[in-house]
């Protein structure tokens, strides 16, 4: 007899493609569903029947303007994949004599996920309205984000440029190798790509002249390189989306589903991993609001209580046997039980670390992705307080301070008018020569002017530790000392003697 969750499942393969895609993503949504689901869930497959060559090529030639044989030399007569949204096949350009991947999307494939998708939105309002304890999982959003994540999956020209974006990222990186797009030839509907020879990492065996552990190292530096580095990464390296070339190359297939991370998100994640190697409850703490971008949390020592536990279940693990998808999964259970939402990004980096994770298990690979974070949490170190960078931070800085004293008196004067025209009947006269008008830009500059000395001190003496062979930096730090000490004891003199 089956089970309530396979009978869902099952369910679910009936309905077609976007409700497979659906329950494959929520199956990384622990706040959505039971554990026993999310695993039924993760056995979706998004194999398809084939759709007829005579359909293929006719979509070919309507998004080309030309017949198929004008463009390519030969085509294959079968299709070498078959998924829910395209078909690939084989061929050969007839103007470059070069190999390629064709890949075809279905007919009417973006009408039937339209319709889709209108009924899933319809079927969570009802949802909602029948149950109302369902709203605080806000059902509608994630819908919304899935309905954006499958129309940007549908758009090949989205794919196209997503590969083109790692093919920069890896140009100079041989471990890493991500086809090469023709974009004479791609459209929305059609991505022509060149073709790649290699086997699939379950088909690996070391007498055949292949590393398990090298290539499971490659993998995870590349997904961490994608992550740490550039905050953009594919969202779906599974093995059906990655081929093992020579000298244990990976290469990267199927980039429609990628996703991003904000500068502060990397810092956070960074801060976050390490925080567990250290068993720091607090810095992960922390780590974990500045990924959820929350500022400040009232009830923060509750929550580094309940981080705490989680360090400790960890505690007595070595960092190669720790699954860090596992260890995020449980700690963002805890931000939800605070009432904290968790932004959908989040998610699919789980999902990209869970499965690089398992990728390398399935090599039988010992690795452990908290140590090869390391370096990465040196280089932004370094990156941070590059002459540039330090240079750049104090002319953002000055233009902001100088902006605020500017403008400040002219937002105090609105928001005087603002209350004068509401409930409050104080009369606040901040006319332009007023007493009250002057002292508050006296003030504001000098502050100001303050903030602007302290930057200047701070960034002359990092950047002494870094460069103090240099002269320029030498007379910077000099200026700086002078400047800042005339200006403290200006201050300690006005107040100690009221001038």
């Amino acid at each position: 007899m089956l089970t309530r969750s396979e009978r869902i499942r099952e369910v679910i393969e009936d309905l077609g493609p976007t409700f497979i895609k659906f329950g494959q993503i929520i199956a990384d949504r622990p706040d959505l569903i039971s554990e026993p689901l999310r695993e039924e869930l993760k056995k979706l497959q998004t194999a398809a029947k084939p759709f007829s060559n005579e359909v293929a090529y006719h979509i070919i030639e309507e998004e080309l303007g030309d017949p198929v044989y004008e463009v390519f030399d030969s085509i294959g007569q079968k299709p070498i994949a078959s998924a829910s949204i395209a078909q690939v096949y084989e061929g050969v350009l007839k103007d470059e004599k070069r190999k390629v991947a064709i890949k075809v999307q279905r007919p009417h494939i973006r009408q039937k996920i339209k319709l889709d998708l209108v009924l899933m939105k319809i079927l969570v309002e009802y949802a909602v309205k029948s149950y109302p304890e369902l709203a605080s999982f806000n059902l509608a959003a994630f819908v919304e984000d899935f309905g954006t994540i499958m129309m940007k999956e549908l758009d090949f020209a989205n794919e196209a440029s997503n590969m083109m974006r790692f093919s920069e990222m890896f140009k100079n990186d041989d471990t890493c190798k991500i086809p090469r797009v023709y974009n004479k030839y791609t459209t929305h509907k059609l991505l022509v790509m060149e073709w790649v020879d290699g086997i699939e990492p379950q088909k690996i065996h070391s007498e055949n002249g292949y590393d398990k552990t090298k290539i499971a190292v490659n993998g995870t530096q590349i997904i961490l390189k994608m992550i740490l580095k550039y905050g953009f990464f594919h969202a779906d390296p599974h093995d059906g989306n990655i081929l093992i070339g020579h000298n244990n190359q990976m290469i990267l297939l199927d980039h429609g589903m990628t996703a991003s991370l904000k500068p502060k998100q990397i810092d956070a994640l960074i801060s976050f991993l390490l925080g567990f190697a250290e068993s720091n409850e607090n810095k992960i703490t922390k780590a974990l609001l500045r990924l959820m971008e929350i500022g400040y949390y009232k009830n923060f020592e509750e929550l580094e209580f309940d981080i705490n536990e989680l360090v400790q279940k960890y505690s007595y693990i070595p960092s190669n046997k720790i699954d860090v998808s596992m260890v995020m999964n449980e700690a963002f259970r805890i931000i939800l039980r605070h009432g904290l939402k968790v932004p959908s990004n989040l998610y699919m980096l789980i999902k990209t670390i869970g499965t690089i994770q398992k990728f390398a298990e399935d090599l039988n690979a010992d690795i452990s992705v908290i140590e090869f974070i390391k370096p990465y949490a040196k280089e932004r170190i370094v990156e941070k307080f590059t002459l540039e960078n330090l240079l750049n931070k104090v002319v953002n800085s000055a233009e902001d301070y100088l902006y605020l004293a500017e403008t400040l008196p002219k937002d105090v004067r609105e928001i005087v008018n603002n209350l004068k025209k509401g409930v409050l009947k104080h009369e606040i006269n901040f006319r332009e020569d007023s007493f009250t008008n002057k002292a508050l830009r006296n003030t504001t500059n000098r502050i100001a002017f303050v903030f602007i000395m302290g930057l200047m001190l701070v960034c002359s003496t990092l950047l002494m530790i870094y460069r103090s062979d240099s002269g320029l930096v030498k007379a910077f730090f000099i200026i700086s000392i002078v400047i800042t000490g005339w200006t403290a004891l200006t201050l300690f003199f006005k107040t100690k003697f009221g001038s």
